[in-house]
C-alpha cells in the first residue's frame, strides 16, 4: 500500500475515533437532569385538585378585578402552576406539546421562571431547561421575555433557532411578538391584550410584574387613564425601537417577527 493511502487510512480512523468519541460525550451530556427539574417533578402533591381549583380561582377572581375601574393585583404560586400543568394542560391544551415532551415544570426563584420538561424520541431521551426572564417595558402592555440557558440536558442548545417555532405557538393564542437581539440572548417583546369582550372597562394595564421565591406576582390599573397615567414598577426593559406592536383586544389573531440589534 503506497504511503499516501497509509495516510489517508490512519487519518479516517483517528478521525472516526474522535467521532465516535464526541458523540459518546454529547450523549452522556444530554443525560444530565437539572437538579430544579428532579426536585420539582419529585415534588408531593397532596391535593392535586385542590391546587389547580385555587389557581381557577384565583384566575377568575383576577378577570373580575380587572374589568372593573382602578388598582388589582394577583399572585400565583409556582406549586399551582405545576398543579395546573400536570392535571389540565393536556386536558384543555391536547395539541400544545410537541410530539415526545412530556412532564413540563416550573421553578419561580431569583427574579425568573425556571422551565423543564422531558423530551423523548426513538434516539432521544433528555431533558429540555430554560431560563426565563420577563420585564415590563415604557411603553404599556408591552412585556420583555429574554430567553437564555436553553440546554439539553447539560447541553447548550442555540435558543435563536427556536425563535420561528415560539412566534408560531405564540401566533395560535393570539399573542404578538416581536424579537430583539441582544448579546445575551433573543429578547420576545410581547403584546398583552388591554381589552376583552367580557371586560366592564378597559383598557387593562398591567404596571408590575414580581418573580419572588415560588411566587409570580401580577399589578396593575384599569380605565381610561390608566394608559395615561402608566409607570412601570421594577426592572424595566429599554426597546431597541419604538416600532413595537400596539396593546390588542382579545381574539385578534395576528404575529409579527422582527430581528432587531438592541442598543
Amino acid at each position: 500500500m503506497k504511503r499516501g493511502l497509509w495516510i489517508a487510512v490512519i487519518s479516517l480512523v483517528v478521525l472516526l475515533a474522535v467521532l465516535g468519541g464526541s458523540y459518546g460525550w454529547i450523549i452522556h451530556r444530554t443525560q444530565a437532569v437539572p437538579d430544579f427539574y428532579q426536585q420539582a417533578v419529585e415534588q408531593p402533591q397532596s391535593d392535586l385538585d385542590a391546587v389547580v381549583a385555587s389557581l381557577q380561582e384565583e384566575v377568575c377572581q383576577l378577570q373580575g378585578d380587572a374589568s372593573r375601574l382602578g388598582s388589582w393585583d394577583a399572585s400565583f404560586t409556582a406549586e399551582q402552576i405545576n398543579g395546573w400543568l400536570i392535571q389540565q394542560l393536556k386536558l384543555e391544551f391536547p395539541k400544545l406539546l410537541p410530539r415526545g415532551v412530556e412532564e413540563p415544570r416550573i421553578v419561580i426563584d431569583d427574579g425568573r421562571f425556571r422551565a423543564a420538561a422531558r423530551f423523548r424520541s426513538q434516539h432521544i431521551d433528555t431533558v429540555i431547561s430554560l431560563e426565563i426572564h420577563v420585564s415590563l417595558t415604557a411603553q404599556p402592555n408591552v412585556m420583555a421575555i429574554q430567553l437564555n440557558n436553553l440546554k439539553a440536558g447539560d447541553l447548550p442548545l442555540p435558543v435563536a433557532h427556536f425563535v420561528t417555532r415560539i412566534s408560531q405557538e405564540a401566533a395560535k393564542s393570539n399573542l404578538e411578538i416581536q424579537w430583539e437581539t441582544h448579546p445575551s440572548g433573543p429578547i420576545a417583546l410581547v403584546t398583552i391584550p388591554s381589552d376583552h369582550p367580557g371586560y366592564l372597562h378597559s383598557p387593562v394595564i398591567v404596571e408590575s410584574i414580581r418573580l419572588t421565591e415560588g411566587k409570580l406576582s401580577l399589578s396593575g390599573n384599569t380605565g381610561t387613564e390608566a394608559r395615561r397615567v402608566y409607570k412601570p414598577q421594577g426592572p424595566i426593559y429599554q426597546l431597541a425601537s419604538a416600532s413595537v406592536p400596539s396593546p390588542l383586544i382579545w381574539g385578534r389573531n395576528s404575529i409579527r417577527h422582527k430581528d432587531r440589534s438592541a442598543k
